[in-house]
């Protein structure tokens, strides 16, 4: 079964490689995109996840984690492949539908599969130190693939997406040679049914709730800032041919955090962790106060790093094993859904206040989320 951990840190490596993201912000604007049209775009990409998150959860926990881990990995190959040719918002969005779709599959299937494979051999306890160095592979992949997509966009801004429908192969590739594990089975009663007992189990699990309220806000915000940094940089003088150079830096440091995420934890405490993601808000104030705080951002995605593994392992910790993929699908829809409603309104100010006030927005969006996990979490202590 060590097959399985060694090939998963290649999937995730290859999931992670995008060879666009450094040059997809300068792309749009190439093909005439606002702020608002371009957070539309990656608003119909979490919409996207969203409609698909829970069904593919259901589909990996009945069909097998490496059936859908493929399914995956083919509809990401397909969505880069249509971007290559596309020149317009609705193809552009047509590609995100291909994208989301394929992330979907991966979400969640791919730690429920880690952690299976890790308790089918009596090692469930190290799955936040696999899950941490998995998510590190992941960021370097990431980390490589800005420095080169940088790079060949300064050629060329369609060469990095032929690229990447190249290097995308290796996504399917890596999950076909995947074993799954023998799981504990429950009585079928019903699709519907069982999906709907699993969104129910995560809604009612006040430690899941709370844990998805935190992680949400990470997890959106993140992306969200990613591309309102890039929005901020031509504001600084920054060259496109640095774009690479600097996302390099930034994912980098987000390796570093997943790949001590476990650590960190294990010294400080679960409840000193949760206190040190609060530094992420704050710098989403400094930044909207003064844009050259930008280089603060390697801060918030060190943060981002050591937040994914962290609450991964809660959630799998907690999760029954019949339902855990679609648990993990059910706390990533909430995310998802927290993009969609908030994503095109950062465009919104951004386009009307400039990108540097749009960090305030996301900052009290943090803010709100992150209270309201606390509260359920102690309004659940209280029931027990």
């Amino acid at each position: 079964m060590n097959r399985n951990i060694y090939l998963l840190y290649n999937f995730k490596f290859f999931r992670d490689f995008l060879l666009i993201a450094p040059v997809i912000i300068p792309f749009y604007k190439d093909n005439n995109l606002s702020a608002f049209q371009i957070l539309l775009v990656q608003a119909v990409f979490s919409a996207s996840m969203l409609l698909f998150e829970i069904p593919s959860g259901y589909f990996s926990d009945r069909c097998g984690r490496k059936r859908t881990l493929v399914a995956g990995g083919i509809a990401v190959c397909i969505g880069l492949l249509i971007y290559c040719f596309s020149s317009s918002l609705i193809l552009f969005m047509l590609c995100e539908v291909f994208l989301g779709f394929g992330f979907s599959m991966c979400s969640g299937t791919e730690s429920a599969l880690l952690y299976d494979t890790l308790h089918a051999e009596g090692k469930a306890s190290e799955y936040r130190k696999k899950e941490s160095h998995a998510e590190f592979f992941a960021r370097v992949g990431a980390a490589l693939s800005s420095v080169a997509g940088g790079f060949l966009g300064s050629i060329s801004l369609r060469l990095p997406f032929f690229c990447n429908a190249a290097t995308a192969v290796m996504i399917p590739l890596s999950a076909a040679f995947m074993r799954d594990v023998k799981r504990t089975e429950s009585r079928r009663s019903g699709v519907m049914k069982e999906i709907i007992d699993a969104v129910f189990f995560s809604i009612r699990h006040p430690v899941i709730l709370s844990a998805g309220f935190v992680s949400g806000a990470v997890l959106t915000c993140g992306i969200i800032s990613i591309w309102g940094y890039f929005l901020i940089l031509p504001e600084l003088k920054i060259p496109l041919s640095a774009y690479g150079l600097l996302f390099f830096f930034f994912q980098t440091s987000s390796a570093l955090g997943a790949r001590f995420s476990h650590s960190i934890s294990t010294i400080i405490g679960k409840k000193k962790t949760l206190a040190l993601l609060l530094v992420i808000p704050l710098v989403y104030a400094s930044v909207a106060f003064f844009k050259y705080a930008v280089i603060l951002a390697f801060v918030q995605s060190f943060l981002w790093g050591v937040a994914t593994p962290f609450f991964l392992d809660i959630i799998n910790s907690k999760a029954e094993s019949h339902i855990r993929a679609t648990v993990l699908s059910t706390v990533s829809m909430g995310s998802r859904i927290l993009y969609v409603a908030i994503g095109p309104v950062f465009g919104l100010v951004a386009d009307a206040f400039g990108a540097p006030k749009g960090f305030l927005f996301l900052s009290g969006i943090f803010i709100l989320c992150a209270t309201a996990g606390f509260l359920i979490y102690l309004k659940g202590r209280e029931k027990n």
